[in-house]
């Protein structure tokens, strides 16, 4: 069940660093601060995004295992 976790946890991040991968046009040039601040931003929501992935997952678990208890009780 872990390494079913890992790949839909990597999947999850893979997707999200795939939709960044396209750049915009090119922007002013930043200073370091600045580049921190947003890189930290962006952090913050790909954390958020795992959480909410990571809280789905463990439904589907507990949904799965409901699913094994109702099935041995027929």
């Amino acid at each position: 069940m872990k390494s079913s976790l890992f790949l839909a946890i990597s999947t999850a991040i893979l997707l999200a660093l795939g939709s960044t991968l396209h750049s915009q046009a090119p922007t002013a040039v930043k200073s370091p601060q600045q580049i921190l601040q947003a890189m930290k931003v962006k952090n913050q929501e790909l954390l958020e995004k795992q959480a909410v992935t990571l809280q789905k997952l463990d439904e589907l678990e507990k949904d799965a295992e409901q699913l094994k208890i109702f099935g041995k009780r027929s």
